[in-house]
């Protein structure tokens, strides 16, 4: 049964021939909107990759150009005698792919990091901009050196120039700069959050159980990635081997997640804006001795929440979490919804983005049994329940699924790396997302 509305003008003309009709347009017109608003699950369906060659490939990153909607990807490829970073778009949805383009220069040290690997940036003006660390060993160092750099197009990736350095130390020798987040602002402007080796802004000292850990600096671009501001240091205390990822308001302003180490070798993440003190997520209180490889995915939405996911292992919540909220109400005390849950599960590593009227869509690298396999999920736009949950087919021995969303959020795209014994290859599918 549909109510109708009975306003003067109706009531009036209820004594006329036109009254019937006009009612029934109105259940008609109701009857439609019901329909297109009803209740379509998910379908994904699997698509081809670019061309890519060498033993080793994986570390992917996925976007959508904002206006002809193509698919954009990078990803790195090699083998011992080295790798690059290579980048290709579509414009069928996978159907087809341009030819392949190595973006970095041959002889670069790079490896596959995923916790640390290339991310891809682009705009409404056909820029684009890839993100990446190199990787080298110094002799007495405890771990691996780097530097931070960016490479860009400004034809859509037909052509690219040389790299620019994020990091402003170089000339101070050997540092650690890598495990970056980098998102845009409304003015087109580029910022730029990682794990730094030099010590943060809020430190109060070293002790002997933070000797490895990092600091999270900060650096803005105002030309897409061709130069880059003075470095500006945040917070010590960091997990060294997760990254730390970025999002930014409509004001400008933005936000940085990370995985915080606190006394007791609890590893939990944390939020905070640039020159205050963070909010820890929740109080999982995961204790690791070492730096948990699981970075906690951001992201801003167009309505001014942040949508935050998280895995902990901690011990009769391991799981993965989601978390919505406006950053004047971010606690550590409001309880998380639960997206995957099983003390079966081994480390997930997460994707997430805002997908508008869809809500939020997550990707992990494990399914509720702990095998390695694609699951994605959907949270509804309020960010109060999980909507929808389900494995990607023939997703088996997957890691590090990576999401990117077309614009209107109907549609989302998700690339994973596979490995078959010693040799790593992408896989990749396309999410028609359910409402």
């Amino acid at each position: 049964m549909y109510a109708i509305d009975r306003t003067p003008d109706a009531a009036v003309s209820e004594s006329g021939t036109h009254a019937p009709f006009m009612a029934w347009l109105t259940i008609l017109g109701c009857v439609v909107l019901l329909a297109g608003c009803s209740r379509r699950p998910s379908a994904v369906q699997h698509i081809n990759e670019p061309s890519v060659g060498g033993d080793q490939v994986g570390d992917v990153s996925l976007a959508v150009d904002p206006v002809k909607h193509d698919l954009l990807m990078s990803w790195v490829a090699g083998d011992e005698r080295g790798f690059r970073i290579w980048f290709a778009r579509s414009a069928d949805e996978g159907i087809r792919w341009s030819t392949p383009v190595a973006v970095t220069p041959e002889g670069e040290p790079l490896r596959m990091q995923p916790e640390s690997s290339p991310k891809l940036v682009c705009d409404d003006r056909g820029r684009v901009a890839i993100g990446y660390s190199t990787s080298f060993e110094v002799k007495g160092q405890p771990w691996l050196a780097s530097d931070f750099k960016f490479v860009r197009s400004l034809d859509g990736g037909a052509t690219w120039g040389g790299p620019s350095f994020v990091n402003d130390d170089t000339a101070r020798g050997p540092g650690r700069h890598s495990h970056f987040g980098v998102s845009q602002t409304v003015s087109g402007a580029l910022v730029a959050a990682w794990l730094d080796s030099r010590v943060g802004a809020d430190s109060v000292g070293r002790d002997p159980t933070d000797a490895h850990d990092a600091s999270i600096h900060l650096a803005r671009s105002e030309d897409f990635g061709v130069s880059w501001g003075p470095n500006v240091s945040q917070w010590s205390r960091v997990c060294p081997s997760c990254r730390a990822s970025v999002a930014v308001d409509p004001t400008g302003a933005f936000y940085v997640t990370f995985r915080k180490h606190y006394p007791g070798q609890i590893r939990d993440v944390v939020v905070g804006r640039p020159d205050g003190p963070t909010v820890r997520l929740y109080e999982d209180r995961w204790t690791q001795d070492s730096g948990p490889d699981a970075s906690p995915p951001l992201e801003m939405s167009r309505d001014g929440t942040l949508r935050m996911a998280w895995f902990t292992g901690a011990a009769g919540r391991t799981g993965v979490y989601f978390r919505q909220s406006t950053p004047e109400m971010l606690d550590s005390t409001t309880t998380p919804i639960m997206v995957l849950r099983s003390e079966q599960l081994p480390t997930v590593h997460l994707s997430l983005v805002e997908a508008g009227m869809s809500g939020t869509l997550l990707a992990c690298d494990a399914d509720s049994t702990g095998e390695r396999q694609v699951t994605l999920a959907r949270v509804v736009p309020s960010g109060r329940r999980v909507a929808e949950r389900f494995i990607v087919p023939d997703s088996k021995d997957a890691s590090y699924a990576r999401l990117a969303v077309a614009p209107g959020g109907r549609k989302a795209y998700v690339a994973w790396t596979r490995r078959d014994g010693a040799r790593t290859s992408i896989r990749m599918a396309k999410w028609d997302v359910g409402r």
